[in-house]
């Protein structure tokens, strides 16, 4: 891993249960993106026992938030395709390097964005869970197809959830494997 790839650490959770608003959000940002709207809710949820239950609470309040609020989570996450300034450090981890093919890739990936933005009026989000982008257009492209705006949204907040709680599972390990 390179120097501007060092991946971040995530406190234990006794220290994520103490910290500030501000402070809790950063934590928060490293598993979701940053998003105020479900920072200010999870941090209203402390104590809890373990990420996996801080995770857990986070899915129950992320199917309570009304559909706008909802948009303004899924909308945090970066495009898959985005440029690397344009990321968080995991996701430029997650979205992978350069390929030989990039600039075709990253195009296609713009073009995809559009359409999809176009048809459901907020992002597209998939566990990219260390695939290549380009392995990612036939998902994407079903997706757009399918046409349920609902749907799409569930399963976008869902791809959040599941890439939040693999980012806790990594970072944890690293933590671990640290001391």
């Amino acid at each position: 891993m390179s120097a501007d790839q060092q991946q971040p650490s995530l406190p234990t959770i006794c220290e994520t249960n103490q910290l500030s608003l501000g402070e809790f959000a950063q934590v928060i940002s490293l598993l979701f993106e940053p998003t105020a709207l479900l920072t200010q809710r999870i941090y209203d949820s402390r104590p809890f026992e373990s990420y996996d239950q801080l995770l857990d609470r986070s899915d129950e309040l992320i199917k309570e938030l009304s559909p706008l609020e909802q948009l303004e989570v899924v909308n945090a996450h970066p495009r898959i395709g985005e440029k690397a300034t344009n990321l968080s450090a995991l996701s430029r981890m997650e979205q992978g390097t350069r390929s030989a093919n990039e600039d075709a890739v990253l195009a296609k990936w713009a073009e995809l964005n559009k359409k999809y933005e176009d048809t459901y009026g907020f992002r597209f989000v998939v566990f990219v869970n260390g695939r290549s982008k380009d392995s990612l257009f036939p998902i994407v492209e079903q997706r757009i197809a399918h046409g349920n705006r609902n749907q799409e949204l569930v399963t976008g907040l869902s791809e959040m959830v599941d890439i939040a709680r693999d980012r806790a599972r990594k970072l944890l390990a690293a933590r671990t494997a640290k001391i």
